[in-house]
């Protein structure tokens, strides 16, 4: 699909679902991930491989993440809510392989997505929302360009506790200006 130096984007295959599902599982993953806090049983996190992450990525609009000429799968990344209309999406990426974290990666993949978003979709804006106990996400986002554009609290329950929502953006105008 698209490639990098440090990773390439790919088509999601049947044979990532015992990764994914794995990932889902991980309650250090799904504390920087799911707005519950909570990890995913194996059923729900195959069912939405299957239901969502699938189909997404046959449109086009999800991606296998995979170390770059390699076929290690590190994680996955995603378009969600394209509004054709307003030419706007919501980003989403997970870095799934632990070992891999803090390779740069995750700053990788997003610019990649932001290519597929902006050159090929035609989009205008891609905006993403991340927890405020994610620093290396939000680090990651800044060098590729998203700007901070606001915040919201939620109440978790589950954990009697609340999070800081983080909401950023990036322009197709302000991307391309930066785009090598």
């Amino acid at each position: 699909m698209r490639g990098g130096t440090l990773v390439d984007l790919r088509r999601h295959a049947q044979a990532d679902r015992k990764v994914f599902v794995e990932w889902y599982q991980d309650a250090e993953i799904a504390e920087m991930l799911r707005h519950d806090l909570a990890p995913l049983t194996a059923s729900q996190a195959g069912n939405y491989f299957d239901s969502i992450i699938l189909p997404a990525s046959a449109r086009g609009t999800c991606w296998a993440i995979f170390e770059h000429g390699s076929d290690r799968l590190v994680g996955s990344t995603a378009l969600v809510d394209i509004d054709p209309v307003k030419g706007n999406s919501l980003f989403r990426l997970v870095i799934g392989d632990k070992e891999t974290w803090g390779r740069g990666y995750g700053t990788e993949a997003t610019y990649l997505v932001l290519a597929e978003a902006f050159l090929r979709l035609k989009l205008n804006q891609v905006n993403l929302e991340v927890f405020s106990h994610n620093p290396r996400a939000q680090r990651a986002y800044a060098r590729v360009g998203f700007l901070r554009t606001g915040q919201h609290l939620e109440w978790v329950g589950r954990v009697n506790r609340q999070i800081e929502v983080l909401h950023m953006s990036i322009s197709a105008a302000a991307w391309l200006a930066t785009a090598p």
